[in-house]
């Protein structure tokens, strides 16, 4: 059985500068389920994709969850970014990952 990657990120924390802080991270099953998801730092994650783990994003569009862009990072100076698509933004793109700031 195959998994389009290894997890989905489904949502987002921010902090006041609207860098990302942390994750709603899934483990993906075979067939492209998943699991509940995990709050997981950013630095977290990007240890993960630095040892070839492959992480997409999730997005809900009711009635069902829809699988979107490979998940990446970027070291720009001395900060890591993640990103889903490569391009001049200095800063984290994942924005079409729900908003997960009011849960804490």
């Amino acid at each position: 059985m195959s998994k389009s990657a290894d997890y989905f990120i489904s949502g987002v924390w921010k902090d006041n500068s609207e860098r990302i802080t942390d994750v709603m991270l899934h483990t993906v099953n075979d067939n492209d389920s998943f699991q509940f998801g995990v709050k997981t730092s950013e630095s977290s994650v990007i240890n993960l994709l630095k040892v070839n783990k492959t992480i997409k994003t999730i997005t809900w569009e009711y009635p069902d969850w829809y699988i979107g862009a490979f998940v990446t990072y970027v070291t720009i100076g001395s900060n890591e970014y993640l990103r889903t698509v490569a391009n001049a933004t200095v800063k984290d793109n994942l924005d079409n990952s729900i908003n997960m700031r009011p849960i804490k």
